[in-house]
């Protein structure tokens, strides 16, 4: 049995864990910003002014991807089932037509720009589901390029973070309720980080509506994969594979708010609970910024940057005119 060398992720740890430490007080000090924000920024500004050794990598991966899972796991806590039954029934309708019409425009966008088929797919699927989660599914499943792969999630990760800074002012201007802030930020924000991020720092019930939002329309994955599957079997284009088309995260969150909602968990544990996943999640956020490389950025070619802002836009625009309309 190969162990696992613990020592490796102790710099990129303790680099994120000092940045979370100096979001949060940056946030308590100009709260209409908040932590999240501060801990993105923070990332952003180090990862492109020095120059970040490799010592640091395994430890910023290992947040971004392992405990983000565990915040969200952790928020489960904070809801009952019948209020994830009552925004899942909000949502529901608003959830399917942006996951379909995104995707759709997507690829009629890049089919106009004569772009690749599967980057477009790529650039869709991460728009209108969960952003690079979906992207590295659906990649295995119709065996695309890394440098497809590469471009996708860098045309997706720049809408992303372009979403992080303004969907809260946009939030805010819009006046919309609790129930519509966090649906609109739950359907339309690619990546769950942010989602969850942007989400709580509207306030906690925004944040508790956009992450159930947010967990529903990442199910999208299954029956996703499952149609590329049998398109491609269909046409005889290869042995499609199921690998991680199902978020199991999702079951965690449900268990817990399971234990919520027959008492198991008091209120005071999750009041506790809730705080250590928001702290997470500023952790998480700071990982993300340290994440990003505006070289990378600016290689994008035109077309896939183009095809990304018409995907962002259908969904930010089609979500909220939903929204205003049916919640």
């Amino acid at each position: 049995m190969k162990m696992i060398n613990i020592n490796k992720f102790i710099p990129g740890l303790l680099l994120i864990f000092l940045i979370s430490i100096s979001a949060r007080f940056l946030g308590a000090v100009f709260p209409s910003i908040g932590g999240v924000i501060f801990a993105l920024l923070i990332g952003i500004i180090i990862r492109n002014s020095l120059e970040l050794k490799e010592m640091y990598i395994p430890g910023i991966k290992v947040v971004v991807k392992t405990w983000l899972k565990v915040a969200i796991v952790l928020l489960g806590a904070t809801l009952s089932f019948s209020s994830i039954i009552d925004i899942g029934t909000h949502s529901i309708i608003v959830i399917l037509l942006v996951v379909a019409g995104g995707i759709s425009v997507t690829l009629l966008v890049g089919k106009l720009l004569k772009i690749d088929r599967m980057l477009s797919l790529l650039i869709g699927v991460g728009t209108s589901i969960c952003g690079a989660t979906a992207i590295s599914v659906v990649k295995g499943v119709i065996q695309a390029k890394e440098s497809v792969v590469a471009y996708a999630i860098s045309t997706i990760f720049f809408f992303n973070i372009l979403a992080t800074f303004l969907y809260p002012v946009l939030g805010q201007w819009l006046h919309l309720s609790t129930l519509q802030l966090g649906i609109w930020a739950g359907t339309s924000i690619h990546d769950t980080s942010s989602v969850v991020a942007v989400g709580y720092l509207l306030g906690d019930e925004v944040g508790e509506v956009a992450t159930t939002v947010k967990l529903v329309r990442t199910l999208f994955i299954l029956p996703l994969v499952l149609a590329i599957s049998f398109i491609m079997v269909r046409k005889g284009e290869g042995t499609p594979t199921m690998k991680g088309a199902f978020p199991f995260f999702v079951l965690g969150f449900l268990f817990m708010s399971g234990l919520y909602s027959v008492g198991f968990i008091s209120e005071a544990a999750s009041s506790y609970i809730g705080l250590t996943a928001k702290y997470l999640i500023v952790m998480v956020m700071a990982g993300v910024g340290l994440q990003v490389r505006w070289k990378n950025i600016r290689s994008l070619g035109i077309k896939p940057f183009i095809t990304g802002f018409i995907a962002s836009m259908f969904v930010g625009i089609v979500s909220l005119i939903l929204i205003l309309f049916l919640v």
